[in-house]
């Protein structure tokens, strides 16, 4: 037996239990002994622990070999899998989704569906089934093999159901197929509209000639937000005929006919994705703000009854904030009523997060962190005033407020293991490639201003000991990858100084300086790695930071940290030493004179420089000669 099957050793094979052939067909390990041995002893059909028989599993991975030997011996060709209802039939049309389980807020826009790579079924298995006996079924959602294989845009498959007689397929499921096909094409990747319109005239077609009457069509409340765009679905042929060549169109009727294809759970892994990326295509347009913002305002009541996965639109505002849709870039001001709705969405966050299940909102948590890391660092790298990062950053706060108190509250055990807006936002600046830190600009400045101010306000209230799973590191192990491109640039001290009240207010607030990534590193290690203390004489002072302690901490720096790592409540209770020391953000980190200027809209590229309160710094910094010449503020008081 060629495909699928392995050799083996008979002797040293242990015996296999009930289900571990089909365990051994999902691993790709079956072998012609531990097939031959459950054929002899009547276990060819034995389920796994999903209800799924080894029968479903060997049409899944496309090993024909095995299939024709399990239908040989009796393996039913029309068995259901206990979870879903899905056939042997069902599972040879599938691709797997090498992306697993993960949500489609962490997927590329626009590719909500598609696997990076898959295994091509093969029709042949198909035929196979059929000539066995196999009957087209529906599964649990209403879905027949065909509807599945339109679905992973399997052009052939539904083509050979569809030359079949109406017998074996009922024309229904044919005219939901080709509709299914369509909507799949029209919206999923960067696919030929073409490909959509062929497909719904089809559908039409197949309408049409089989007599199908739909009665009088009920106008959903998407549609008629769709109807405020000139946008609809349509029934008859030369309607559709009408806008062959206008991708909107085509996209609009998709999601329409969409919407009464899909069961639930394809709604909130597709459906409610796609809907919201068509939606950002009409917000930012002037003449259909508010008609794309209806959209959302659709997709967010799904969010908040369940129907929908939290943070459906926030992916879209996130990504329109990126692309400065909403933020200030330069001197062009987007539309003020963007602005404002945008803010609007934001706030009615705050009812989805309280009413959404815990478990939903466990499950996408790290894809919130992301988006909210996104909106703050875009908001902070644009051209906005301080003002409109306050209001912003306001606005994040309050999120998260609703999300922490609900785990707390539900979920205590989960509290800590909570990602980090702060690491989020650190991957970021890491991203950056150190262009944050290039202060020769005076934009730049005002840029490095605004992050500083973002993390130091973030930070009380986060999880600063956080260590992400995937690569170990910490806000800590960020801040050092951040450090050497920063030295590529000039104004050394600002860069230095800003670093250095990072890492310190880092360390507070409760980051391990002996944490290890998994390339076994410290944030020092990084440092050292960088071996800067040759190139930066005042780079020392990262470096003693990061380092471990040498001597006994200072009673008033160990109160310090105690207050901030437990989040205990200090207003009008410590001395006023301590509360200095405890680095709470405020208007008057926005005061430098050449950050007013651009706060109040004014591109100046000189600022006075005769500020010189920090000489015994400046003067450390001496090799660095643009740090002196650019200097235009004097550096805040060192611990």
């Amino acid at each position: 037996m060629a495909s699928g099957c392995s050799s083996g050793e008979t002797l040293s094979e242990p015996e296999p239990a009930a289900g571990d052939l089909a365990n051994a067909i999902s691993q790709g390990i079956v072998t012609e002994q531990m097939l031959e041995r459950c054929a002899q002893e009547s276990r060819i059909d034995i389920r796994n622990k999903e209800g799924q028989t080894p029968l479903m599993l060997a049409c899944l991975k496309g090993l024909e070999d095995v299939v024709k030997f399990l239908l040989a011996n009796g393996a039913n060709p029309n068995s259901k899998s206990l979870k879903d209802g899905n056939t042997p039939l069902h599972y040879a049309c599938m691709l797997e989704d090498t992306l697993g389980n993960a949500s489609f807020l962490e997927r590329p826009s626009g590719h909500q569906l598609e696997p990076t790579k898959w295994r091509t079924p093969e029709i042949s298995i198909v035929k196979l089934l059929l000539n066995y006996g196999a009957s087209v079924q529906n599964n649990i959602d209403g879905w027949s093999p065909v509807c599945v294989a339109a679905y992973y845009l399997l052009n052939d498959f539904v083509d050979f159901f569809l030359s079949m007689g109406d017998d074996d397929i009922p024309v229904e499921d044919k005219i939901k197929a080709s509709e299914l096909l369509g909507v799949l094409q029209a919206t999923l990747g960067q696919r030929p509209i073409e490909d959509a319109f062929h497909s719904f005239c089809r559908a039409i077609n197949l309408k049409e000639g089989a007599g199908v009457n739909e009665g009088k069509v009920q106008t959903s409340e998407l549609a008629a937000c769709f109807s405020k765009l000139s946008l609809k679905e349509f029934h008859k042929l030369e309607e559709i005929k009408s806008v062959e060549s206008s991708e909107s169109a085509l996209k609009a009727h998709a999601i329409l006919v969409g919407e009464k294809l899909f069961p639930p759970s394809l709604k909130q892994s597709y459906f409610f994705p796609s809907l919201a990326y068509f939606a950002s295509r009409f917000v930012f347009h002037q003449e259909k703000v508010e008609s794309g913002f209806q959209i959302f305002s659709h997709v967010l009541d799904s969010e908040g009854c369940g129907e929908a996965l939290p943070g459906t639109v926030l992916k879209q505002l996130s990504y329109a904030y990126h692309f400065h849709q909403v933020s200030y870039d330069m001197n062009e001001e987007p539309e003020p009523l963007v602005r404002q709705l945008t803010r609007d969405m934001l706030s009615a966050y705050v009812t989805v997060f309280k009413n959404v299940h815990i478990d939903s909102l466990l499950n996408v948590c790290h894809s919130l962190m992301q988006r909210f890391s996104v909106i703050l660092f875009s908001e902070a790298m644009d051209w906005s005033s301080r003002n409109i990062l306050k209001s912003t950053l306001q606005d994040i706060e309050n999120l998260l407020s609703v999300i922490r108190s609900r785990i707390l509250r539900e979920r205590p055990d989960e509290y800590n293991k909570m990602p980090s807006l702060t690491f989020e936002i650190m991957t970021l600046v890491r991203k950056d490639e150190g262009v944050l830190f290039n202060c020769i600009y005076f934009l730049r400045e005002w840029f490095l201003v605004k992050i500083r101010y973002m993390l130091l306000r973030v930070l009380p209230s986060d999880n600063a000991s956080y260590q992400d799973r995937s690569s170990g590191n910490t806000i800590l192990h960020m801040l050092a990858y951040s450090t050497f491109p920063a030295t590529s640039f000039g104004c050394l001290k600002k860069v230095m100084k800003c670093i250095h009240d990072l890492a310190r207010a880092f360390i507070r607030h409760g980051c391990s300086l002996e944490a290890v990534n998994h390339e076994g590193q410290t944030a020092r290690d990084i440092l050292d790695e960088f071996d800067l203390k040759k190139k930066k004489p005042n780079f020392k002072l990262i470096e003693s930071l990061l380092s471990p302690p040498t001597t006994v901490l200072q009673l008033q720096e160990t109160a310090v940290r105690v207050v901030l790592r437990h989040k205990i409540n200090y207003q009008d209770i410590l001395p006023l030493r301590l509360h200095e020391m405890m680095e709470r953000v405020t208007d008057s980190d926005f005061k430098s004179k050449v950050l007013r200027k651009f706060d109040n809209g004014k591109s100046e590229e000189n600022s006075d420089s005769n500020d010189s309160s920090d000489s015994s710094e400046e003067n450390s910094d001496s090799d660095d000669s643009s740090d002196s010449e650019n200097s235009s503020e004097s550096s805040e008081d060192s611990e």
